[in-house]
């Protein structure tokens, strides 16, 4: 089952901090190597099985092991991007899934709201005329 784009941003993200931290760490890795191969360890998991939006948009996955983890991060870099020419890297698919977030949100979930909030406001007009009606 693939994840909500905002699961995978936030997998993403937590797995960009990691290498950065493991670059600058006693052991000195490679941070270029390490966007393209990333070290998925139980910190990652920690963070992100801990994480609210987690807990939120995917409880299934709070109790995800370290091996389905890193098989989730390494279906998401084998799915690849959709410009073929970009190198495919933990901050090029991030990118990508900040992107596809944000879409989601301006084209599905705000209007969305928005008509929620109409609703709502509508109901409370029509609650307040209801009630002027009543009251002599």
């Amino acid at each position: 089952m693939p994840l909500a784009a905002n699961v995978a941003l936030l997998m993403l993200q937590i797995v960009l901090y990691r290498q950065q931290e493991l670059s600058h760490g006693e052991k000195g890795g490679k941070l270029n190597e390490l966007l393209v191969d990333p070290v998925v360890d139980e910190v990652v998991l920690d963070r992100f099985t801990n994480h609210r939006i987690v807990k939120l948009y995917a409880p299934e996955l709070e109790k995800v092991r370290l091996r389905t983890m890193k098989k989730e991060v390494a279906d998401l870099f084998s799915a690849g991007l959709p410009d073929k020419n970009l190198p495919v890297t933990v901050i090029t698919l991030a990118n990508h899934f900040y992107y596809t977030r944000i879409n989601e949100l301006e084209k599905d979930q705000i209007p969305k709201i928005n008509r929620q909030m109409v609703n709502f406001v509508e109901q409370q007009e029509q609650q307040e005329q209801d009630h002027k009606i009543e009251t002599p």
